[in-house]
Formats: structure tokens, C-alpha cells, sequence
């Protein structure tokens, strides 16, 4: 039980979570991600977030020099509160720069990694996956979730939840779970992109297939 009571506490996090952006050529670009222990391979156009609002600083200075504008504004969440509060809850993230789109909802991926009182295994993906599930549509109004789904990624058997929550007039947020073990930790690859188009999102499946345990 106290392991369901720190997962639901982390699945809240993210079923809250808003979009984010550290700036990466515009190739396909492998990132390593040692002090997670995997690595995760983004394609074009996607930027990685730095983890500190100093990064994030940096980062933005540097783009405007290049005057990459919208680039940079885009970084500027992360010194929020709101921001601030991400870069320290996932170990990693990116997004794709759809600029000069001013859809509210870019596509990104976050990732966390939780540890349990005891170390989580592929047995524990069904309990995690309804708890993930469950916390999806908690407290949010008009938010649906499917069941979740066993599946097996190139790194193993994982659990897959997707639904969506209003995230305002007329705009919904998808998100796409994938959840897996590796060496007693709960890793949760979580996709958000405008609800819309999740269906035909089929980038952010790659992604997941394309992670791999360092």
C-alpha cells in the first residue's frame, strides 16, 4: 500500500503537468540520461529541456542571440512556478518546436522515475497502470481514460494508458503513458499533444520503442 500511496502521489504530478521545452540540432539526436540509467532517442526538431532554471537562462540568452525568438519563449515556462516545479520532478524532457503553430498543446515527453519501498517488478505494471489510470480522470472534470494495456516495448513488457483532459475551450490535452520496470524502479514515459491528433501521433511510440536501458 505505501508503495500505491507514493506512485498515486507521482501519477498526480503528471497527470497535471503542462508542456515544456534545451535547445538540440534539428537531427535526430540520442540522448543519455546515465544518472537515469537510459537513454532516449529524439527525432528532428524536438529539444530537450534543461533541468535547471540556470540551463533554462542560458539557454534562452543564447537563442536570442540567434534570434530564435519563439524558440526561446518557449523555454520561458520553465521560470515560472509552474516550470520550476517540472524541472524538478522529471528527470528528462523535450518537446517538438512547432513554431510559428500557436497551438497551445506542442508535443513532449517527460519522464519520471519513481522508487518504491520495495523495488517495483513487471509485476507491479497492472497496479501502477490502474493507479495512473485512475488519476488521469480524478478531479478532472470531462477527462477520459482507457483501459490500461499490456504491451512489449524493444526494453521489456510495459503498461500503455491514453486518454485526454480539457485543457480549456474547445482543446483537450492527450496523453499517452507507457510505464516500465528496470532494476527495481517505476519508469513512466508520459506524452502529452493536443487530444486531436493523438490518434494519428504515431511519433510518440517511436520514441518509446527507441528507449534503451544504459
Amino acid at each position: 500500500m505505501r508503495k500505491l500511496a507514493a506512485l498515486l502521489a507521482a501519477c498526480l504530478l503528471l497527470a497535471g503537468a503542462a508542456a515544456g521545452a534545451q535547445a538540440a540540432t534539428p537531427v535526430e539526436t540520442k540522448w543519455n540520461v546515465r544518472s537515469a540509467g537510459f537513454s532516449i532517442l529524439l527525432p528532428p526538431k524536438w529539444y530537450a529541456v534543461p533541468r535547471t532554471a540556470t540551463a533554462v537562462q542560458q539557454t534562452i540568452a543564447a537563442l536570442k542571440k540567434q534570434k530564435k525568438t519563439a524558440l526561446a519563449t518557449e523555454y520561458g515556462f520553465y521560470l515560472t512556478t509552474a516550470g520550476k516545479s517540472q524541472l524538478k520532478a522529471f528527470i528528462f524532457q523535450a518537446f517538438l518546436d512547432i513554431s510559428p503553430s500557436t497551438d497551445p498543446i506542442p508535443p513532449q515527453v517527460s519522464v519520471q522515475v519513481n522508487k518504491g519501498t520495495n523495488a517495483y517488478t513487471t509485476a507491479d505494471l497492472a497496479a501502477a497502470g490502474n493507479t495512473f489510470a485512475s488519476a488521469i480522470v480524478s478531479g478532472n472534470k470531462g477527462a477520459k481514460v482507457t483501459v490500461p494495456k499490456r504491451i512489449t516495448l524493444p526494453e521489456g513488457p510495459a503498461e500503455l494508458i491514453t486518454g485526454s483532459v480539457p485543457a480549456g475551450t474547445g482543446i483537450s490535452r492527450g496523453i499517452e503513458l507507457y510505464l516500465l520496470t528496470h532494476k527495481g524502479k517505476l519508469y513512466v514515459l508520459d506524452f502529452e499533444i493536443d487530444a486531436s491528433v493523438l490518434s494519428q501521433a504515431t511519433v510518440l511510440r517511436s520514441i518509446a520503442e527507441n528507449v534503451r536501458w544504459l
